[in-house]
């Protein structure tokens, strides 16, 4: 069942503060911002990227933390599917195997469209383990929305991505606001 983010309180002059009142808005609001929806995935298995440079999301397969169940490592394991409306921070990271050739691209996407301001792209010169993040404020409903870590890579050929500790591929999300 997804939560709610509590409202505050509203009293008049000369209205008592209730234990009843207090719990529901000043303890509800507390414990809610003290753990708000949160959400930590990575990859554990290489992705083979077409060297198209067409925007592909990156599939998750292992949960770390999912507050609000958010995330599914088998159904659309690409997606955070939000359950509290809000803003969100979202951080997304790569990394990939050895090659010179070609840039590399990496965005947020909502819904399946890049976040304007997200992308970061970077061509690599020299042979060894290519790595970047990105990071966005995005704004969801709690019902349908989900955000997605895009990337590409123009290669000319088939490239994976690259896992194992720091450079695993990984996705955050925290709830920041209304």
């Amino acid at each position: 069942m997804a939560r709610t983010v509590p409202t505050s309180a509203t009293v008049v002059p000369g209205q008592f503060i209730t234990g009843a009142l207090w719990n529901a808005q000043v303890k509800g609001t507390t414990d809610y911002l003290t753990g708000p929806p949160v959400c930590s995935v990575y990859a554990t298995s290489v992705q083979s990227m077409p060297g198209s440079n067409a925007m592909t999301p990156l599939n998750f397969d292992t949960t770390v933390l999912d507050s609000d169940g958010g995330h599914s490592n088998v159904t659309n394991p690409s997606r955070y599917t939000a359950t509290v409306p809000g803003t969100y921070l979202v951080i997304g990271a790569v990394a990939w195997v050895s090659n010179t050739t070609g840039d590399r691209r990496i965005q947020i996407a909502l819904n399946g469209s890049g976040v304007i301001g997200s992308a970061a792209s970077f061509d690599p010169m020299n042979p060894v383990i290519c790595a970047h993040q990105t990071q966005a404020l995005v704004t969801m409903n709690g019902t349908t929305d989900y955000v997605e870590v895009m990337v590409a890579q123009a290669s000319g050929t088939s490239l994976s991505t690259s896992t194992g500790g720091a450079f695993s591929p990984s996705m955050r999300v925290i709830w920041i606001s209304r």
